[in-house]
């Protein structure tokens, strides 16, 4: 359920309510929106509840994808092994003969994490079933997510085809991100926020721009990109009332065309990036309409 959902839920019992009926003189004609203002004591709390009770579901979600992931990967063999044993690759090291793992006695948990350069992992079978995609991505000094060096992925090659199965054939894909290109009509509250969607009281000068950033990063591994999850992130802005996306479109690598996203996509590379010049932003005050 979305964040609107949630508070739709609540409000239609609400205003269904008799006694609140009696007490407010509710008309049973009018919606909830047409009888509180935005910032209503009602409509504030309604807000809040509904978006905790959002926060809390992508929670319980991410915990059962979590745990259903770390119970897939030990089959061995399977799509998600592929990618558990990605994360596993150490930089530098030898496999013991014979076998898909390292000994790594005398190693400290810190130089074995240094050696693990695949941070980011998904392994994703061709429609056909003829080959498996296996996507891989680092991070850098920053903790921005980078496709590995050269080097790594000669490395990382070598030790994808000695752990593989005899007769699966694998494709690693080490990529750049997907290039992102929004455009995006915010209808602002100007007790809040000016024309360019700085902040009134001076705190933040691109709370928009850095929640669409943050929302992006913060996509797992080669998940689903949503427009109505940008949505849902961009409404719960202080300041920002409605944000409607004229256009969400996005390509891999510099030579193809910017592609239009039909509601949702998985980046080809695993993960996306947006620059300045392809996030453009329409601010809007937000006027009664009459």
């Amino acid at each position: 359920m979305t964040i609107a959902e949630f508070k739709r839920l609540m409000t239609d019992s609400y205003i269904g309510n008799d006694t609140i009926i009696e007490t407010y003189r509710l008309s049973p004609d009018l919606t909830f929106e047409d009888q509180f203002s935005a910032v209503s004591l009602e409509n504030i709390i309604f807000s809040d509840v509904s978006t905790a009770m959002f926060v809390m579901q992508e929670l319980f979600e991410r915990f059962k994808i979590d745990i259903s992931e770390i119970l897939n990967a030990q089959l061995s063999g399977t799509v998600n092994w592929y990618a558990y044993k990605a994360m596993l690759f150490q930089f530098g090291m030898e496999l013991v003969p014979e076998t898909d793992f390292y000994d790594n006695t005398g190693l400290t948990a810190g130089q074995i994490a240094a050696m693990r350069v695949v941070h980011y992992a998904a392994a994703v079978e061709a429609r056909d079933k003829s080959i498996l995609y296996v996507k891989i991505a680092t991070d850098d000094q920053n903790g921005v997510r980078q496709p590995l060096s050269p080097a790594q992925l000669i490395a990382f090659k070598q030790y994808l085809n000695n752990v593989q199965y005899a007769g699966m054939r694998t494709s690693v894909i080490n990529d750049p991100p997907d290039e992102m290109r929004l455009v995006i009509d915010i209808y602002y509250d100007p007790l809040v926020l000016d024309e360019t969607g700085r902040r009134l009281d001076g705190t933040a000068n691109t709370p928009v721009q850095d929640a669409i950033r943050n929302h992006l990063k913060n996509l797992s591994f080669n998940g689903t990109y949503t427009n109505q999850g940008l949505v849902d992130t961009l409404q719960v802005i202080d300041g920002v009332l409605i944000a409607e996306i004229k256009s969400a479109a996005s390509r891999f690598g510099v030579f193809t065309e910017f592609t239009e996203i039909n509601a949702r996509e998985v980046a080809h590379a695993g993960y996306y990036q947006i620059s300045d010049a392809n996030l453009i932003l329409n601010f809007i005050p937000n006027e009664e309409v009459l």
